[in-house]
């Protein structure tokens, strides 16, 4: 059923491409297995050596300039300047940091002083602290920081992300077997729980603006780079002739223009618009937080132009399928790359995936079909469909022998109906297994490592294989709440202007409804006040004093508040609509 890989040498398998139809391209493989026992594809098992990341390495790319890779798929990069030494993102961990500066160190046979720490996103930034000296400044864009605590700190969306983070990453598959993640897309736990060092930047750049710094006796060009977030930006060195980009770097994968964890809209084309900036500096030496670096002018040409035309490629396609009156499903089975931009190179996200997502952010949901616009309820569906079938007996029938098929579009159908007969009958254990079996056989043969995340640890959880903290998953909404739980910790360590707008997010509407309250929150210990008013089933958040009573707390006291450890009838008797309309645990 697959080829084995026998110390540590690649063996490719046998891909089945059909040049003329591309839709499902990357499930066109037949499993291999993996050094760890993963089952999985050829192109999934050829990405750590193709990202350059195979082995944890300090890699000269010319005088001064050094890549540091191998302890994750995100690479730092360090500067050699004339006040002391330039760190370029910061990694993953404490841990991993402290191994990475130790490594480099002994690669330099000495030790150094770190003069900044530059981010190019809000991705790589934990291990700061490890590299941080007496004077070291920190930098990064205006944003940054924002962005990382809506998905990281007190915020609605954290438990959501963080989930669909832990799902697309495997951080809950065994380490070993064949449900292992065969290579460095897939990460442990210690990506969430490991000790971190992040640092708050000091010296923010605008957005949307170049920028011309002196950083540790060097020119720094900052430039604006929204690739994967907004927050994105490159650093040109003209002394070193060196440009470092953030997902800039074509050469060996499609880049995850829409990720399946879910992220904010990635238009391609301000990723093609930071592609053509870079392009349009002069440099010799190319190295990005992501991939293999490029050591010569044309390398670093040829790979940046294969990640801005292959987004400019999903963005026009799309739209021309758009104009000859496809949906979002006819555009992802439209869209058509020349055979070597996309073969065996998704392997991290999929062209589908993509083109649906230009769609939904160009036009929107909404596509020809009428009933999708005010379609049955997924109960109500489910119960309805299974019963055209000849009833749930039949259905499990049909889904036996579409698995037996062992075909791709035997699997997917098996999935399809498990979907409808697990919204009818949600603890059906045949159909559970049956539903592992064809999701695991699809992430076995997929090569992308979204994918592989998502199949596999939707087998994992109908075959109650998924804990986290010794909590046994049995859904993935659980899973999403456990990580999006507010604790007294994280509403310390939030800014308060956080906390305080987490509660537009606790309303019920049902309960809210026709009550109205306010007041004025004034922050005993940093003078900030917020006017905060319940109406019409929301909560407003105000820097504007309102009408209503005045409460004066700590930032630790309304930690207590948005915890319910302290009602709101308790700060005044005019508040108890609060303790109606909210949902605090």
């Amino acid at each position: 059923m697959f080829k084995k890989i026998m110390g540590g040498t690649l063996l490719l398998s046998t891909s089945l491409f059909v040049i003329a139809e591309q839709y499902n391209l990357s499930l066109n493989y037949e499993p291999v297995m993996a050094n760890n026992g993963a089952i999985t594809t050829s192109p999934a098992v050829n990405v750590d050596t193709a990202w350059g990341v195979d082995i944890q390495d300090i890699t000269m790319i010319t005088e001064g300039v050094y890549r540091i890779s191998g302890w994750g798929i995100g690479n730092i990069i360090a500067v050699q300047a004339p006040e002391g030494w330039i760190i370029i993102d910061a990694g993953d961990s404490v841990t991993a940091a402290k191994e990475q500066r130790a490594a480099l160190e002994k690669k330099l046979n000495g030790k150094i002083e770190v003069e900044a720490i530059l981010y190019t996103h809000s991705h790589y930034v934990w291990g700061a602290s490890v590299w941080q000296g007496d004077n070291t400044k920190v930098y990064a864009h205006e944003w940054m920081e924002k962005h990382l605590l809506a998905d990281n700190g007190v915020s609605p969306l954290s438990g959501n992300f963080n989930a669909r983070a832990v799902i697309q990453f495997g951080m809950l598959h065994p380490e070993k077997g064949p449900d292992a993640f065969p290579n460095k897309l897939g990460f442990s736990l210690d990506k969430l729980s490991a000790e971190k060092g992040y640092l708050s930047p000091e010296i923010t750049f605008t957005h949307n603006e170049i920028e011309s710094h002196r950083i540790a006796g060097t020119e720094v060009v900052v430039l604006p780079s929204p690739t994967d977030v907004t927050d994105s930006v490159a650093y040109y060195f003209p002394e070193k002739s060196l440009m470092v980009t953030n997902a800039v770097n074509g050469d060996s994968t499609i880049f995850n223009l829409y990720t399946l964890r879910g992220d904010r809209y990635r238009d391609p084309i301000r990723l093609v618009e930071a592609a053509d900036l870079v392009l349009s500096y002069d440099f010799d030496y190319h190295v990005d937080i992501h991939g293999a670096a490029n050591v010569t002018r044309q390398s670093a040409i040829d790979s940046i132009q294969a990640f801005r035309d292959s987004m400019q490629l999903i963005h026009d396609q799309t739209i021309r399928a758009i104009s000859l009156g496809k949906d979002a499903q006819g555009a992802a089975e439209f869209v058509y790359f020349p055979e070597a931009m996309r073969k065996d190179k998704e392997t991290y996200g999929q062209v589908e995936s993509h083109v649906k997502q230009v769609y939904n952010g160009t036009v929107g949901w909404n596509g020809w079909d009428v009933y999708d616009i005010n379609p049955m309820r997924s109960n109500e569906f489910a119960h309805t469909y299974i019963s055209s079938l000849g009833g749930a007996e039949t259905a499990t029938k049909m889904v036996r022998s579409s698995n037996q098929k062992q075909t791709v579009e035997g699997w997917q159908w098996s999935l399809y109906l498990t979907s409808q007969l697990l919204e009818v009958d949600p603890i059906n254990a045949e159909v559970k297994q049956f539903r592992a079996d064809a999701a695991r056989a699809l992430g076995q043969r997929t090569s992308s490592a979204n994918a592989r995340g998502f199949y596999i640890s939707e087998a994992l959880l109908h075959e109650g294989q998924l804990s986290l903290a010794n909590h046994s998953i049995d859904n993935f909404q659980t899973l999403s709440q456990m990580l999006g739980s507010v604790d007294k910790n994280k509403l310390e360590q939030s800014p308060i202007e956080n906390n305080v707008n987490y509660l537009r997010y606790l309303v019920d509407t049902r309960k809210a409804e026709s009550l109205h309250a306010q007041f004025n929150l004034k922050m005993s210990d940093s003078h900030t006040l917020f006017g905060i008013e319940l109406r019409n089933g929301i909560i407003q958040i105000s820097p504007q004093p309102n009408n209503g009573v005045t409460v004066s707390l700590s930032h630790s006291q309304w930690s207590n508040v948005v915890l319910g450890n302290t009602r709101f009838n308790q700060l005044d008797a005019s508040l108890g609509a609060f303790d109606t309309a909210l949902t605090i645990n």
